[in-house]
């Protein structure tokens, strides 16, 4: 079900977040607003650990800050975009009561 409601944000936003609130299925919407928050805070792990491992203290290179700052707009930008979608579904179902 994750899956299939990730490829939907992807080809079709509004239609999966239409479906998702109107199954009422809040599972999967803290899912869909989670994921991009658990690839965020798992790449920090992942260099917090490798920088502790290769350097034997937190010394950050040129790859590592441009990875995360990547990663870290990515992810502002998908959450925007979930946050974008949830909102235009919900004054659509508000503008029908």
């Amino acid at each position: 079900m994750l899956v299939r409601n990730v490829y939907g944000m992807v080809e079709h936003p509004k239609l999966t977040m239409n479906r998702i609130v109107g199954q009422k299925d809040l599972s999967q919407g803290i899912l869909i607003f989670g994921l991009p928050i658990g690839l965020w805070l798992g790449w920090i792990c992942i260099l917090l650990v490798s920088r502790i491992f290769i350097f034997g203290r937190l010394q950050f290179g040129f790859l590592a800050k441009a990875s995360f700052l990547a990663l870290s707009l990515f992810t502002a930008y998908s959450l925007l975009l979930i946050a974008y979608c949830f909102f235009v579904v919900w004054e659509k179902g508000r503008s029908l009561e």
